[in-house]
């Protein structure tokens, strides 16, 4: 529950320091006294949007602070994951709000971001208006009240049902990628095609035209190689009569060397070196002769690389790549093709998972739909007698539960229903306030009191399941008057036995009603004008209840009436 909020120059607010108390809390005061602006301020530390228009007139900046106690692993879980110490289950909110715009908010004096206030505070405090029947008015808004009377179990379903939904979304894509990526291919299929026959045609080989080019290098010159090993291996091995062998002299020079190499030992090392020579000269010859046996010049051979060499050539430059890179190219092109026809069959597997899929949300999307039904009405009963109460006894309230139909939706009981993460349902409260009336929308049958009445009814409904620890009813009883604000009085008094309430009210019946009473006043002094908030007991509560039945003049029928309004609504509250 929200313990202590402190404002510091915001709006007319000089410094105002409020302890609220457990149970109910009202705010009174004149009109214009600023009492709508305690509920502002408790809404910057709930995260909701600020301006500088909001810091006093001559002042730097504003500074609201609020210290809330609270039970809740959610918040737990929010704290832990920014750091944020957590003790005795407090939190200190502070936020500063400068003339030039900026906020800065901390919560146990760690730096958050605005955010994060937000994501914190909807579960500390929830503030009701005359600006929140715009929501209860709002048909987007009635799905999400009637799931919050479903508790876990409904949310259970919920859960599974997005997460259904999810997958199917994931799933639809994943299959218009493909059939994306099908269609594309269709369109190149067939070049596609031809460029793998020609190039399987081709039967390239890595490096093979520079093999080639050194091919017709040799054949080209072939005569001539031949020539020049013919009288390199006459001229070293075989010689003639007027040219002896180069082998042969050199083993000749080694006999002789060999006869005196006993008496004339330095010849010993150039005996040996030609020794080597000799065996080199050897391995020479008979590489050359190897050599010569490679140039095979058949008829027909040089046109024949001619020809694929001049094949290869126009390949390169028509794909402008090596040949490497074509057949690299190739070998990539063929299994494109192989996964463009792998494509059909994950097509039908994605369609097969889908109609699964579909077939489990329906599945799951009707238990959910059922289990509101249900829901609903109870609810109608529950909120046609909470209205009754309320002095709207001919009243007749209806959960109106449909689907859209549409084209692109799934096949339902018959119908083309559309899908959606919350399920298949559209709900829009309907109520007929005059008997022989037929039911309608809200928004085209309430006025301003009766919106006041249906919301209070149904947070009176909400408040026995919902956990939020602190409720603010911000001139709730707009609209009404006399006995009527008694019964209202007497709601929001019964709802705060299970929460914190903070009612900002006009009413002296519902001001009676309260365990605390603040009195907010605003006051000119030397030019200046401020509101201040004071909470009030005793004779004074006695002054404040007699003006909000008097107006201005207090007389002694009214404060005797002011009594009495009090003496009554102790008797009340011991009922509760």
């Amino acid at each position: 529950m929200l313990l202590k909020l402190i404002v510091k120059d915001f709006a007319l607010i000089d410094d105002v320091e409020i302890e609220f108390k457990e149970g109910l809390n009202v705010l009174t005061g004149e009109t214009g006294a600023g009492k709508s602006i305690i509920i502002d301020a408790i809404g910057m530390i709930l995260g909701e949007r600020a301006s500088s228009e909001y810091v006093r007139a001559g002042k730097e900046f504003s500074v609201i602070e609020a210290i809330f106690e609270y039970d809740n692993t959610i918040i737990d879980n929010i704290l832990a994951e920014m750091g944020i110490e957590q003790e005795d289950n407090l939190l200190i909110i502070s936020r500063k709000i400068t003339q030039q715009g900026k906020n800065y908010c901390r919560i146990n004096g760690t730096s958050v971001p605005v955010s994060t206030l937000k994501s914190i505070g909807k579960y500390l405090v929830d503030i009701h208006g005359q600006h929140q029947h715009q929501s209860l008015l709002n048909p987007e808004k009635h799905l999400e009240m009637l799931d919050l009377l479903g508790g876990e179990e409904i949310q259970e379903k919920k859960d599974k049902v997005r997460s259904l939904y999810k997958k199917i979304l994931d799933t639809e894509n994943k299959l218009k990628d493909l059939i994306k990526a099908r269609d594309e291919f269709l369109k190149y299929k067939e070049q596609l095609q031809f460029e793998v026959d020609e190039l399987e045609k081709a039967q390239l080989k890595p490096g093979e035209d520079s093999i080639l080019e050194r091919e017709l290098e040799i054949l080209e010159h072939s005569d001539k190689i031949l020539r020049s090993l013919s009288f390199s291996l006459l001229t070293l091995y075989e010689g003639d009569e007027n040219n002896p062998a180069v082998i042969d002299n050199v083993a000749k020079v080694i006999n002789v060397l060999e006869e005196v190499v006993d008496y004339f030992s330095p010849i010993k090392k150039d005996l040996d070196s030609l020794r080597n020579i000799l065996y080199e000269l050897e391995d020479v010859v008979s590489d050359l002769r190897d050599h010569s046996k490679t140039i095979d010049f058949e008829p027909g051979k040089l046109d024949e690389i001619q020809a694929r060499i001049s094949f290869l050539n126009r390949l390169k430059s028509k794909y402008n790549k090596s040949i490497d890179e074509l057949i690299k190219y190739k070998e990539q092109a063929a299994s494109k093709l192989d996964e463009a026809l792998n494509i059909d069959e994950e097509i039908i597997k994605l369609e097969n998972s889908l109609e699964i899929l579909k077939q489990d949300y329906i599945k799951s999307a009707l238990e959910l739909h059922e289990l509101r039904k249900t829901i609903a009405s109870t609810f109608e009963k529950n909120i046609s007698k909470e209205l009754k109460d309320l002095g709207m006894k001919d009243v007749k309230f209806s959960v109106d539960i449909n689907w859209i139909e549409s084209e692109e939706g799934v096949e339902v009981k018959n119908k083309t229903v559309k899908i959606g993460e919350r399920g298949l349902d559209t709900v829009e409260f309907l109520i007929s306030t005059n008997p022989g009336e037929p039911l309608k929308p809200l928004a085209k049958i309430v006025s301003g009191g009766e919106a006041s009445r249906i919301l209070l009814a149904l947070k009176s409904i909400l408040a026995q399941i919902d956990n939020i620890p602190c409720l603010i009813f911000d001139e709730i009883d707009v609209g009404i008057g006399g006995r009527m604000s008694q019964i209202v009085g007497e709601k929001l008094f019964k709802i705060s036995r299970n929460h914190q309430v903070l009612c900002v009210t006009h009413s002296p019946q519902i001001a009676s009603l309260g365990d605390a009473h603040f009195c907010i006043n605003k006051i000119s002094n030397n030019d200046r004008t401020f509101t201040t908030v004071k909470e009030i007991k005793g004779e004074e509560r006695i002054k404040e209840i007699s003006r909000m039945l008097g107006g201005t003049e207090i007389t002694d029928k009214t404060i005797a009436h002011a009594k009495e309004m009090l003496e009554m609504a102790e008797k009340i509250k011991r009922k509760y």
